[in-house]
């Protein structure tokens, strides 16, 4: 590899920083080393969460050029599908969803999921891209809550309800083995 040459004010991705004089980074579809002593590091741990959080679609394609993994977490355990979605960034959820590496089903540190946050936060069109990507309904978090459980918006909950319902007719169980009848046990 060669040195890299960039200008100030760019948007450099330091992938590698064991030599302390020479990093190596990517600019744009450019990598190489550049001299450490000439660039000051801003504290974005996960710049790909941080894009997806802001719902920066730009950024977040930077990010994905550039080589950062889709399914980098942050401190909290979260993902930048964790963070769109909580955001309600539809455009960047999209283009997450696109990634055949991701992961759609990522528990944080409190057990959510992305569609957990999507719920909770009444984001109804970020819930739906969710399910059709097959995201999964039946996810306890560390409350012992599913995505249905912290859905506060009708419309949501009858997403859920309704995805939760075809599920179940796809595994070819029916709601009497599901114990749909408790009630009515003879014992």
């Amino acid at each position: 590899d060669c040195e890299l040459s960039f200008e100030e004010g760019d948007l450099l991705f330091v992938v590698d920083r064991s030599d302390p004089n020479w990093w190596l980074a990517n600019l744009d579809n450019k990598k190489g080393y550049i001299p450490s002593k000439y660039v000051s590091l801003d504290n974005v741990k996960v710049p790909i969460i941080d894009a997806a959080r802001r719902g920066n679609l730009a950024l977040l394609e930077e990010c994905l050029a550039a080589g950062v993994s889709v399914n980098a977490l942050d401190k909290s355990g979260a993902s930048s599908l964790h963070a769109a979605a909580q955001g309600g960034h539809i455009d960047c959820v999209l283009r997450l969803l696109k990634e055949p590496k991701l992961e759609i089903d990522l528990q944080n540190k409190l057990g959510d999921t992305p569609l957990h946050c999507a719920a909770y936060r009444g984001h109804g069109e970020v819930v739906q891209l969710l399910l059709k990507h097959g995201a999964n309904t039946k996810i306890v978090n560390r409350e012992q809550c599913t995505p249905r459980n912290l859905a506060r918006r009708p419309t949501i909950i009858s997403l859920l309800e309704e995805e939760i319902h075809t599920g179940d007719r796809k595994s070819g169980f029916d709601d009497k083995e599901y114990g749909a009848n408790d009630s009515e046990d003879s014992d």
